[in-house]
């Protein structure tokens, strides 16, 4: 790691001598193995190495980006000349307040797997295969699709105000949809895992739990329009929270009226028993990591704290706009850091606060209902809307979880959701980089096909 520090050092100085007063530099060092599995066939195997390099430079507060694919000298010094005169050649931004200081920084564990970073591609494939295996041996699943990817990268970033940060992380994720048919009735079942250790065990349980959810929901009924309860899935509440939230509370957003949490901080937004956390130190969660795209420490933060909305997500420009501290939400890609493209604000890893209930329990407190266990629709972050389909929903009868629902959708506003939280679960899953548990709505618009 010391080499790539000293040359993200020397980037920085040779930006300086070329007339960059203000930059920032990223070093990369990565390799990829990933594999995809179409309808029970191998699609593709790539195995990638990808060194790197990304300069920002800001002149009075316009900035230039430049990236190259190498770290050899001849390349670095044309990227930083390039990104010098971008700088020179764009708009004064009176709002820009400089690049973060040095200041303390504590690596935190959980980053890299060695035993994961050695992973050789032929075994990678094979743990693939072998999750294919899982998801396709019951003669109702007609196909399966599946995918993996394994990285280890080594990481260094340094500015002109003399901050220099290093490190090293891993990530695997896997995911698998499986199909089943049975007669007329045919349904898609998925499931994935993520994490910045390698996930051995859990590579044949993301196959089984996809042929299981396949063949669960070819029995199907159809249910009314209506409004009804709404068991949220740890799988479903992560994908629309990590767009709600992740998305709605993006300080850029908000600067520029295109959030529906614009105007709402330090106000109520949700149910009292909703408190929502940004973790960047969640342990071998994909999202972690010691600092942001910027070299700003990571830092744990309530996003909203018992209904109320507490902070927005920012960088180090859309705080200094602001005239507040940065959140350390600058990011360089989550998981796999990249030198392709300058950073954007994200959340790193959402935290939902766990209540009491189990699953079953929280299904039994419904009598007619909904349990929604994926969807992969976002809302109108402009409005807070909610429309989407019911991927893999269910019907409840009776506390009972019965059928799947065919051809229905869920629309509800997301400060109407977030409002009527009403039961939260205890036992919490990593998903779509949001670490919570099942969630419980007390009313939502079903729009059935019955």
């Amino acid at each position: 790691m010391t080499g790539l520090s000293d040359l993200a050092e020397e980037v920085v100085h040779l930006v300086e001598k070329s007339g960059g007063e203000i930059c920032d530099v990223l070093i990369v060092d990565m390799w990829a193995t990933t594999a995809e599995v179409e309808r029970n066939s191998v699609k593709q195997a790539e195995y990638t190495v990808d060194p790197g390099l990304a300069v920002r430079v800001y002149e009075g507060g316009s900035s230039g980006f430049a990236y190259c694919t190498s770290h050899e000298k001849q390349d670095i010094e044309k990227a930083a000349e390039l990104a010098v005169s971008q700088a020179r050649a764009g708009t004064p931004d009176s709002d820009f307040r400089g690049l973060p200081e040095v200041s303390p920084c504590q690596s935190i564990d959980c980053l890299y797997d060695p035993i994961l970073a050695s992973l050789e591609p032929e075994k990678a494939i094979d743990m693939l295969l072998l999750l294919v295996d899982a998801a396709s041996d019951d003669a109702r699943v007609a196909s399966v699709n599946a995918g993996l990817t394994v990285s280890a990268s080594e990481i260094a970033l340094a500015n002109s105000n003399g901050l220099v940060r290093s490190q090293r992380m891993t990530s695997f994720d896997v995911f698998a949809e499986a199909v089943a048919r049975s007669g007329d009735s045919m349904f898609s079942g998925m499931d994935y895992a993520s994490s910045r250790r390698l996930l051995s065990d859990s590579t044949v349980a993301v196959g089984e739990s996809a042929k299981q959810q396949a063949i669960s929901g070819l029995k199907q009924t159809k249910m009314e329009t209506g409004d009804f309860p709404v068991v949220l899935d740890p799988l479903a509440a992560g994908y629309i929270l990590a767009s709600s939230i992740g998305g709605g509370a993006n300080a850029e957003g908000v600067q520029r009226k295109r959030s529906y949490l614009a105007g709402r901080l330090g106000t109520t937004v949700g149910s009292e028993i909703l408190t929502i956390l940004d973790d960047p130190t969640l342990g071998w969660a994909v999202g972690s990591t010691s600092f942001d795209g910027e070299g700003v420490a990571a830092k744990r933060k309530a996003v909203i704290e018992k209904g109320e909305l507490k902070t927005y997500l920012h960088d180090t420009y859309t705080a200094g706009k602001d005239s507040v501290e940065t959140t350390g939400n600058s990011s360089r890609g989550g998981a796999i850091w990249s030198y392709w493209d300058p950073p954007a604000i994200s959340f790193s890893n959402l935290v939902v606060r766990c209540g009491d209930a189990s699953l079953d329990e929280m299904i039994r407190e419904c009598d007619k209902g909904v349990y929604l266990r994926v969807t992969f629709d976002s809302p109108n972050l402009a409005t807070g809307e909610f429309s989407g389909l019911l991927m893999e929903g269910y019907a409840i009868e009776k506390g009972e979880v019965g059928p799947a629902v065919q051809q229905a959708t869920m629309g509800i506003d997301m400060l109407d959701m977030f409002a009527r939280v009403d039961i939260i679960g205890k036992q919490q899953r990593y998903a779509f980089g949001v670490e919570t548990p099942a969630l419980r709505i007390s009313s939502a618009r079903i729009g059935g096909s019955g």
